[in-house]
């Protein structure tokens, strides 16, 4: 019983030695994953908004390209037609710019708008209103497609 007696104070001197050492390193590691979990939630705080905005001024681009294509397509009067297409091309550079070149499927959105464009200014090879309605429609389609899965993004990933 002495003997046990003896080696209390080292056993308790060696458990506060431990204590010493590994408390800081375990205070140490438990910042660090809050650091990371309070970085994540400031990220998805900062950057979901500017990526909803984005979000919103897409549809918006898209709106006015596909309002403006029908409208070009289906007006008779000369003047109006030229005010058309000048706002035509000007929201097709501005899609352009917009989009991400990487994405295959806003290379997609771009090459249907082509379509449309080709469409309308007859050099596609039928000339059908036809083509021209459903290089629309497809547009239509493929902007909803991207709108959605950016909106999801923003939703659940960031």
């Amino acid at each position: 019983m002495d003997t046990l007696n003896n080696y209390i104070p080292i056993i308790s001197l060696f458990i506060a030695a431990l204590a010493v050492i590994f408390g800081p390193l375990i205070s140490i590691h438990i910042s660090s994953k809050q650091n990371l979990v309070t970085s994540a939630i400031a990220k998805k705080n900062i950057i979901s908004p500017i990526r909803q905005n984005w979000i919103n001024e897409l549809r918006q681009i898209l709106a006015r390209i596909t309002h403006s294509y029908a409208a070009y397509w289906t007006e008779e009067d000369e003047s109006k037609k030229e005010d058309l297409h000048i706002a035509v091309r000007q929201l097709r550079a501005e899609l352009t710019l917009y989009i991400n070149p990487n994405e295959e499927d806003h290379q997609v959105l771009l090459g249907l708008v082509g379509e449309m464009e080709a469409a309308m200014f007859g050099s596609d090879s039928s000339g059908e209103p036809s083509e021209f309605w459903y290089a629309h429609q497809a547009t239509v389609e493929q902007a909803q497609k991207i709108l959605k899965t950016e909106w999801e993004t923003v939703k659940n990933k960031i």
